[in-house]
Parts: C-alpha cells; sequence; structure tokens
C-alpha cells in the first residue's frame, strides 16, 4: 500500500513543513501552520489527466488592439493599452496613483469599472468633480471580495478594470487575511485569468515597501503584462512614471508629471522644470543622465562640512552610495583632497534618481566646488565615469545626450572628450581633462 505523509501549509505565506510548528520561519507569523493535506509516493496510480487543445501559432492574432489614452507621456511609457492586458501601477501613499487612474479612465472614453476596497463611492465621486473629469462612463464599485469583482466584469464586460488596490481584495479560496503573501497570489492569479479569457484590460494598483518595491511575493510581477511605478516626493510636485516591465513595447521609458489641484499634469520639457530655479552657488553641477529614448539634465548637489564626530559622514540622495564613498576614496588619493575629516552630502536635486557611470564626475566637481567653496560657471555641464585611478573615461553617445543643452544655456562640457566618430551640437565647446588632478587645476584656475 502506498504510504503517503502529512504536510504542513502556512495559511499566511503558504511555505510547507514536514511537521507542525508554532512559528513559520518565512513569515514569522505564529499559529498560522496547520495541515494541508496529503503527499502521496510515487507508487500511487496516477489519475488521468485533462487535456487541452493548442492553437497553431500561424492563426493567432498578432497585432492586439490598443488603447491610445491620449495623455502623451503615459502613452510613451507604455505604448498604449492592450487589450487583455493587465498593468500593475505601484507607489507609495499621496504620489497620486488614484488619480492618475481616473485620469485615464476620463480619457479613455470606454466604459470604464472602478473598484475600491478603500474608498466609498461619494469619496470618489468628490475626486472626480474636484479633477474637473467627467463620470458619463465610469461605473463605481465598493467590493472586497475578487469572486464578486470578477463576476461584476464579466456580466458588465468594460473596457477598462481598475482595481484600487490589490492589498485590499481576499479570495473565499484561501482562509488567511486580506493584504496576505498567499492571498495577493490568488488574488492576482484569479484577476490575470479573468483578464485573459474575456479580454478585459486592468489595472491594479498596488501598494510598496519602505525599499520602494512593489509589496507582495515577487511573482505578481510575473504574472502582470506591465510593471509601472510612480514615483517622486508627497511634498514634491513632480512625478516619475517609470516602466520596469512591459510584454507590448519598450520597458525602460520615463514619463514626467506635475501634480497639481486639476491633478496630474505632463511635462513637457522636464530638464528646464528641474534647472527652473537652480542656485548659482559652491556645491552645485549639472550633468545629462539618460531616461529611456531621451536625455535628462540634472543638478546635482553637494555640501561638504567639518565632522563633528569620530567617524566622519557620507549621505547621497538620489545617488548610489557605495559609489560616493569609492569616488571620495579616488579624490583623497588620486586628486589630494583631504575629505577624511569632513562630512560629505550628496543629492540629486528634483527627487531624481540614477546609477549612471556618467555622473561620477559631475559629483566628484560639486563635492570639490563645496570643499573649495568655488562655484562652477554658468554655462558649464559635466559628465564622465571616474576610474580607481582616478582618470576620467568617456560617456557613450554624448553627443545624443547633448543635443537639448544648447536650449538650457549650458554651451561648454568638461568630460574625458568624445570618440572620433561623434559629432556634438553646433555651439558646444569640449573641456578635455584627463584625471582628477587635472579637473581640480581647471577649477582653481576659474577664479
Amino acid at each position: 500500500m502506498p504510504k503517503s505523509s502529512v504536510v504542513y501549509t502556512c495559511s499566511n505565506c503558504d511555505a510547507q513543513y514536514p511537521k507542525w510548528a508554532g512559528r513559520c520561519n518565512q513569515c514569522g507569523k505564529f499559529g498560522t501552520i496547520s495541515t494541508a493535506g496529503q503527499t502521496i509516493s510515487r507508487q500511487a496510480k496516477m489519475a488521468p489527466l485533462p487535456a487541452a487543445t493548442p492553437i497553431n501559432l500561424s492563426t493567432a492574432e498578432l497585432n492586439l488592439p490598443r488603447y491610445q489614452i491620449g495623455i502623451k507621456e503615459f502613452d510613451r511609457v507604455t505604448s498604449g493599452l492592450a487589450q487583455g492586458a493587465v498593468v500593475l501601477l505601484a507607489g507609495e501613499p499621496g504620489l497620486g496613483k488614484s488619480t492618475l487612474v481616473l485620469q485615464i479612465a476620463d480619457k479613455l472614453n470606454q466604459p470604464v469599472l472602478y473598484i475600491s476596497g478603500e474608498e466609498a463611492a461619494e469619496q470618489v465621486a468628490g475626486r472626480v468633480k474636484r479633477l474637473g473629469l467627467s463620470a458619463k462612463n465610469l461605473s463605481f464599485l465598493n467590493e472586497l471580495t475578487v469572486e464578486t469583482v470578477i463576476g461584476t466584469a464579466t456580466s458588465t464586460h468594460p473596457a477598462l478594470l481598475i482595481i484600487d488596490s490589490l492589498q485590499t481584495l481576499s479570495s473565499t479560496d484561501i482562509a488567511s487575511s486580506p493584504g496576505s503573501p498567499a492571498q495577493i497570489k490568488a488574488v492576482m492569479a484569479k484577476l490575470v485569468q479573468a483578464a485573459k479569457a474575456n479580454k478585459i484590460t486592468t489595472v491594479i494598483i498596488g501598494h510598496v515597501t519602505k525599499g520602494g518595491e512593489v509589496a507582495g511575493p515577487k511573482t505578481l510581477e510575473h504574472l502582470v503584462d506591465v510593471v509601472l511605478n510612480l514615483e517622486g516626493e508627497t511634498d514634491g510636485v513632480l512625478r516619475l512614471l517609470r516602466c520596469y516591465k512591459n510584454r507590448f513595447g519598450p520597458s525602460d521609458e520615463v514619463g514626467f508629471f506635475e501634480m497639481r489641484e486639476q491633478g496630474m499634469q505632463e511635462v513637457a520639457n522636464p530638464s528646464a522644470l528641474l534647472l527652473k530655479n537652480r542656485h548659482h552657488d559652491s556645491g552645485s553641477s549639472i550633468s545629462v543622465v539618460p531616461e529611456g529614448s531621451r536625455s535628462l539634465f540634472i543638478e546635482v548637489q553637494a555640501l561638504v562640512t567639518r565632522t563633528r564626530f569620530g567617524y566622519p559622514k557620507r549621505t547621497a540622495v538620489g545617488f548610489d552610495p557605495p559609489r560616493l564613498q569609492l569616488l571620495l576614496a579616488v579624490l583623497q588619493e588620486k586628486g589630494g583632497v583631504k575629505l577624511a575629516f569632513s562630512d560629505v552630502y550628496v543629492n540629486l536635486a528634483g527627487g531624481i534618481k540614477s546609477r549612471e557611470p556618467g555622473l561620477d564626475l559631475a559629483v566628484a566637481l560639486a563635492i570639490l566646488s563645496a570643499y573649495l567653496k568655488k562655484p562652477l560657471p554658468e554655462d558649464v555641464l559635466v559628465a564622465g565615469e571616474v576610474g580607481l585611478a582616478g582618470e576620467i573615461r568617456q560617456v557613450k553617445n554624448l553627443s545624443r545626450k547633448l543635443k537639448e543643452a544648447g536650449s538650457l544655456g549650458l554651451t561648454r562640457v568638461v568630460t574625458a572628450g568624445v570618440d572620433g566618430g561623434e559629432k556634438l551640437p553646433a555651439g558646444l565647446e569640449i573641456i578635455s581633462l584627463k584625471n582628477l588632478a587635472e579637473v581640480v587645476g581647471w577649477l582653481n584656475n576659474q577664479f
């Protein structure tokens, strides 16, 4: 007779154990482990398996219908919403996720079903009115059970289904509480299956962790077609809509918005907005970073103060902290800048985050400027990677990145030079520097 063994499963995260335990080692919850059933040995007779009918790929529809929303920055990032696609929109509370999806629903001019587990109809209607939007094609349902949501969507068949938010829904098939990893996986799997079967485009709002990642199991991002993240500072106006995955288009695009009383407003020229209120002083430099298919001109800010403690403090906001430590070590050893007893703070203005290697030289020059208390000339842009030997390395595709430099009043570029085949835009002067020692000498000779 085949031997069977009992399996114990955590109702919160689905972790399995060969024996009972009071606490789950995966999620840390107490009292969630119970018997899930039995596993049958290999000697057990296998029941007949169900079969499905595959289709020939030559008969499959190649061009899925797409909804071009009419919000240029959103359409740039998503390449339009494909019919039946599932989009996961994540972001910190207060950045405007609900506002953005309401504006999308208004622009679509198609039947939209809005599901909310967090707000009542009066609250959503008040926001719609405050934003000056039309609710003509917008239906609302306050619901917490995913089976009811799917049943309603199947019967009404809207062009767009909006879920606000994923963590508030639960499935009657899972015993754990709403928002648990097991519930999130089950809810998302059912929503994806329903969207594909009924060809209903679905936008799902999700929460994020303290680290800025999508809350829930990593499998969520594998289940959906598009993963978008809304970034920015809650007390600022600039919002970045960043795409991390897109099965229907490029996955590296970024859209720029301003949060205003009228909702999310598109930013046609984000570089001009970021440099608009720049204060010309020591500790500031301008650089350029790639964001999707366009270039973004940003301000790098640095502050150097004498440390009051035994160990100097190094803080980076928007820039890679280990990279900052590396640059400070190279500045001291190869540039002769004594920073061992100084606190150093670096910030990318406007809430921008970037790991672009070409920012190295701009960060180094901003630190030098703050240390020497000498401002850089206002018309200078800085771009270059710094090596461990203190050498300045060229930035790839620099000429393409500098197309808009002239319109921002930038006429000189401090860099390692350009490739022989590259042709810079007219009116730009190259200041070619080989290493950090030359950078220090150049800055000292400016005033």
